[in-house]
């Protein structure tokens, strides 16, 4: 299709699966069943099958992904030529299965564990298990030939997550005005967060310094310092002590932040900026969603409302099989008690 009747026709469709999906107040449903077979019933408006527990876990978040790579695949696939956005978006799922199979084979695993299924728009050939070279070949990750040490492997994935992150970046350099704008708001934020809760764990869990940390930030351009988009506004960040709130209630995101209350001991919270990052990251989506309709803003924005429905899928199938309250596994998500993912509180 032209990009017109395309983006009326997605639009259109999306409208009407983001009224079913389990989004705002819906998310809570995901909390309900009383075991994994109601659960699937909930989402696939079938009879589970007749597997033991453990497989059925697997089996729904497999089909929940595989749902929404199908849906998004055929949806891009209308395009006669699809905005470079929302075909790089598929590079972030394609780089996790990189890291999985390159986990196996750093493991001297046999066989190939599962991968997202991306329906023709893989650049990797993972029919070439377990050769790397022949996987990676002619790709942006031909770089790849060999199998790392595994004490490497983390080296490789980070090299792997810039490397789709800065070229994600990059693509939205074809886009123009308010949606461009609209766009990097929503890649920005989310990069920026990610640098914070990474910088924040460093620093109370691993303990490490200033330097180190840099040097373990994402960034978008050549490097990370203090003029890079997404790792200089984290950079700036590293003098602030972790145990002042009065430090840290200036900075640009500040309703993130975990409560304070005076007289109360307080020190900042990483897991609680994340969750609630990650709600108000999905409201905003939403709201793009229609403020922007018939756009490359469509698929984009669909894309991190079923990233976040996908996690809370994850939490309701832990929730059943650990016997865990309703309420607590909503918390993990970070979904607001009186409100579901595009509540207004946390």
């Amino acid at each position: 299709m032209d990009k017109k009747s395309a983006d009326e026709f997605i639009f259109a469709k999306l409208s009407g699966k983001l009224r079913k999906s389990f989004t705002g107040e819906r998310t809570k449903l995901l909390f309900e069943p009383k075991n994994l077979s109601e659960l699937w019933t909930l989402l696939f408006n079938t009879p589970a099958p007749l597997v033991p527990e453990t497989m059925l876990a697997q089996k729904i978040e497999a089909q929940a992904y595989n749902n929404f790579f199908s849906d998004y695949t055929d949806f891009v696939s209308l395009y006669d030529k699809p905005s470079p956005v929302i075909i790089d978006l598929l590079c972030e799922y394609e780089v996790e299965n990189l890291k999985l199979v390159l986990a196996a084979l750093c493991n001297e695993e046999q066989k190939m564990p599962p991968i997202a299924d991306l329906r023709g728009f893989t650049q990797c050939n993972f029919s070439n298990w377990p050769d790397i070279e022949k996987i990676t070949q002619n790709t942006q990750f031909e770089w790849l030939n060999s199998v790392p040490d595994i004490h490497h492997i983390n080296q490789i994935d980070f090299k792997l997550d810039i490397q789709v992150i800065k070229h994600l970046w990059k693509s939205l350099e074809h886009e123009s005005g308010e949606i461009k704008a609209v766009l990097e708001d929503l890649f920005y934020t989310e990069f920026i967060i990610k640098n914070v809760v990474w910088m924040l764990r460093l620093k109370l869990f691993y303990k490490m310094d200033n330097n180190q940390i840099a040097d373990k930030l994402i960034y978008v351009t050549s490097r990370a310092d203090e003029k890079d988009p997404v790792a200089g506004p984290v950079i700036h960040l590293l003098n602030l002590p972790l145990d002042e709130y009065d430090a840290w209630s200036h900075w640009k995101y500040h309703d993130l932040l975990n409560p304070f209350e005076p007289g109360v001991p307080w020190k900042i919270n990483p897991l609680w900026i994340e969750k609630k990052n990650r709600v108000k990251l999905t409201h905003k989506a939403i709201s793009y969603f229609h403020q922007y309709p018939m756009s490359v803003c469509t698929l984009v924005t669909w894309n991190k409302i079923k990233d976040y429905e996908l996690s809370c899928i994850r939490a309701a199938v832990e929730r059943i099989r650990l016997n865990i309250e309703p309420s607590e596994a909503m918390k993990t998500v970070g979904i607001p008690q009186d409100g579901g993912a595009n509540g207004k509180n946390y």
